[in-house]
């Protein structure tokens, strides 16, 4: 774990995978409430620690990607293009064994999106 890895006590890190795992969620919507659904990511909100723990998650993330790394408020990305989707598929498994191992995380997703590149002209008249 990551937490570990960093030097925090075994008992401290088994306390934030503990309050981190086995979670719940619903909406509630004008006095009705949704079926609960298992949380698997993310901490809860306004949870006092949770920039710490974002911070301690992403603090060397560009050390394991040649990628673009994409940081936003509680959110990252990396981005990987080619034209080969196999290609980007053998990039992103690879980052992802990079990043999992002693990470907060122990899967990876991806999205694999097809953009068509857009050319922009700056019209100084």
């Amino acid at each position: 774990m990551k937490l570990e890895a960093i030097g925090l006590e075994n008992d401290i890190a088994r306390w934030f995978k503990s309050y981190l795992s086995d979670r719940q969620q619903l909406v509630e919507n004008s006095g009705s409430n949704s079926k609960r659904t298992t949380v698997t990511c993310g901490v809860p909100l306004g949870f006092i620690l949770g920039h710490l723990l974002f911070l301690t998650y992403v603090n060397d993330m560009s050390a394991v990607t040649r990628n673009s790394l994409r940081l936003y408020a509680d959110d990252s990305a990396i981005l990987v293009a080619n034209k080969s989707r196999s290609v980007i598929e053998k990039e992103l498994m690879m980052i992802c064994k990079l990043l999992a191992p002693g990470w907060l995380i122990t899967t990876c997703h991806y999205t694999l999106v097809k953009q068509n590149p857009l050319s922009f002209v700056l019209n100084t008249s």
